[in-house]
């Protein structure tokens, strides 16, 4: 899927419109949440070995590679267990999780724009609750860029709360400095926790 506006991919899908967009193109509007459509989430499941194809595609468009650093770690997304979401058969969205300790760490979580605003996102993260709960954890952890004004709202909306800043995290696993968000510099890792009760 590319941008309305150019070549580059997009990673978003504009909800007034339905164009898609890329992270250039992308930009914040304060709107009434009253003019939004709300569509049916999709269905959760848990990834089984015939779906890591679909997840390292997914992995490559969004991120260019299957591994992500994060928590001072490097996580390769084709060895973690994933939840998915599918609307029939074309993967709509997926979150790779680690366990580790009291803590399950969400790795990568990627809805495909043509189905944002289904509540995807939201319905991913509350099977990894229920998956955190289930085995007695004591919190989910997440780890985003600093322009990902998107999902940052995600995440607090969710309950996270910012834990930790790691300034310059980013741009050091990169080596350069990189356009995110509407144009934002990615440079810092921010860290959210949600304790869960």
């Amino acid at each position: 899927m590319r941008c309305h506006y150019d070549d580059q991919i997009a990673v978003y899908r504009c909800a007034r419109s339905g164009e898609y967009l890329c992270l250039d193109h992308a930009r914040l509007d304060v709107v009434s949440v009253s003019t939004r459509v709300r569509l049916p989430p999709l269905p959760v499941r848990a990834a089984q070995p015939e779906d890591y194809d679909a997840i390292k595609e997914m992995a490559l468009m969004y991120w260019g590679e299957t591994e992500v650093a994060c928590f001072d770690q490097t996580y390769d997304v084709l060895k973690l267990p994933a939840l998915l979401a599918f609307s029939e058969d074309k993967l709509a969205g997926m979150l790779s999780y680690a366990l580790e300790g009291d803590r399950l760490i969400i790795v990568m979580l990627n809805v495909h724009p043509e189905f944002q605003g289904r509540r995807t996102a939201r319905s991913l993260l509350a099977i990894a609750e229920r998956e955190a709960r289930n085995r007695g954890l004591a919190r989910m952890v997440v780890a985003t860029s600093n322009d990902d004004l998107p999902a940052l709202y995600l995440y607090q909306r969710w309950g996270f709360v910012i834990s930790e800043v790691k300034p310059g995290a980013i741009l050091a696993h990169h080596g350069r400095e990189e356009r995110g968000f509407a144009s934002i510099p990615v440079r810092d890792e921010i860290r959210l926790e949600r304790k869960i009760a």
